[in-house]
């Protein structure tokens, strides 16, 4: 099966035998799934946190995120004393105001424009 066949072109590692060839204009990948690259850590966090968990306070069953319960569970350490829990909250402060997306801050200047604009919108 390594030498050549009737049509003459060599088989083996490599060089399969003429049917089992693609077909021209056929890929290889024929559904084109592509290998996900591996997930970051900070992704699989993120994602994590973000999951929905069921929670029960005070007999009330509640759907939360992951993030929550942990947050909730700080607050209350902290309010019983407990000062590794008060400082473990105070960094995910500082994270969270460093990493908060900023907001849309819209600012009027005192123009014919605007005071034009004012006028028909305070009208009515």
């Amino acid at each position: 099966m390594n030498g050549p066949t009737e049509d003459d072109s060599p088989t083996g590692y490599g060089s399969p035998p003429k049917q089992h060839r693609w077909k021209k204009g056929q890929n290889g990948n024929p559904r084109r799934q592509r290998v996900k690259p591996p997930e970051s850590t900070v992704a699989m966090i993120d994602r994590l946190l973000a999951a929905p968990v069921h929670i029960t306070i005070n007999r009330e069953a509640k759907k939360v995120t992951a993030l929550a319960p942990v947050v909730f569970q700080l607050l209350q350490k902290e309010m019983s004393g407990n000062q590794q829990a008060a400082r473990t909250l105070l960094k995910y402060r500082e994270f969270a105001s460093r990493n908060s997306r900023k907001k849309l801050e819209v600012t009027f200047v005192d123009n014919p424009y605007t005071d034009a604009l004012s006028s028909k919108l305070s009208v009515g």
